[in-house]
């Protein structure tokens, strides 16, 4: 039996990760970090894209070094022991951030990961979360792209999502972002495949 891609979910936190692993699982399975864990202590989550099994691992968010300038130690040696678990190969990088929440942290977490997975050979894509008032929600990455690459920032994809499906509909079934949140379901699927 051929193994199954291995795909790693990374982001600062707060960035949507949890909500991002239960979406794309179809029920809640994960729940936001918690801030006595480890800095990467993670977790696999099998994942259906297109009737192909993906594992998707589900990392603690980021915490910044004292200096706010690098990764911490306990997050540098971390993410290294999850990357030498998975026996049989890393096949992508989601790089989630929070729409609201865009820093100059955003580099330091990049160049970071890139460094402990071997450099650029791994293809990196960028999940923009929190953009369900955004019509449409791909005009956020028109409004900032030139910014990403401003700081030597590039993805082999992005895309730009919702992860809620936002309060109950009065007057009927559903839910205010549900249509939001299906077709970002999809968005991220397209990636991962």
């Amino acid at each position: 039996q051929p193994s199954r891609p291995n795909v790693v979910l990374f982001g600062e936190r707060g960035a949507g990760k949890s909500s991002l692993i239960n979406m794309l699982v179809g029920r809640d399975v994960s729940s936001p970090s918690n801030p006595d864990l480890a800095p990467f202590a993670s977790r696999g989550y099998a994942v259906d894209v297109g009737g192909r099994e993906v594992v998707v691992w589900d990392s603690v968010g980021l915490q910044k070094g004292e200096h706010h300038d690098t990764l911490s130690e306990g997050a540098t040696r971390n993410l290294q022991g999850l990357i030498q678990n998975i026996h049989s190969g890393l096949n992508l990088l989601l790089f989630c951030v929070n729409a609201a929440r865009v820093s100059e942290a955003l580099g330091i977490n990049y160049d970071a990961f890139y460094s402990i997975v071997g450099g650029k050979k791994v293809p990196i894509v960028l999940i923009v979360t929190g953009l369900e008032d955004k019509d449409p929600m791909e005009g956020w990455w028109k409004e900032n792209e030139a910014e990403f690459k401003r700081h030597g920032l590039t993805f082999d994809g992005h895309a730009c999502i919702t992860t809620t499906r936002g309060k109950p509909l009065r007057d009927g079934p559903g839910h205010r972002h549900d249509e939001q949140y299906e077709q970002s379901k999809l968005a991220v699927k397209e990636l991962i495949k």
